[in-house]
């Protein structure tokens, strides 16, 4: 940014003079102002690009927790059922053996009837 005694000497060398120099110096200030504003707004622009990205991501990351958080509560599931097949396999084959040993006893006791 210029000061205006920089601009000032710079139009003088140009041999400006009066209105000349004054209409110079306001149009540098005012060209270097709308550089300002330009990369101001380029920033802001930037700063908004970003955090819309920010935002973006976040959200994605969201989306993959909660995929994460239903996949781990599926196989959670998947575990507790498979958990529970077994245990009624279990119980299943124990009646069956139960069963089978109930038979073999009436069998016995109807063998044990027939030679008496």
């Amino acid at each position: 940014m210029a000061t205006v005694q920089t601009l000032k000497d710079l139009g003088e060398q140009m041999g400006l003079k009066g209105t000349e120099l004054r209409d110079f110096i306001k149009e540098q200030q005012d060209l270097e102002r709308e550089e300002r504003n330009r990369l101001r707004e380029e920033q802001d622009k930037q700063r908004e690009s970003e955090e819309k990205l920010r935002e973006h991501d976040r959200i994605q990351q969201d989306k993959l927790d909660k995929f994460r958080l239903a996949q781990m509560e599926r196989e959670r599931e998947k575990e507790q059922y498979e958990k529970e097949q077994h245990e009624k396999d279990r119980e299943f084959e124990i009646e069956r053996m139960e069963f089978e040993r109930d038979k073999m006893e009436k069998v016995r006791i109807f063998e044990l009837l027939l030679l008496v």
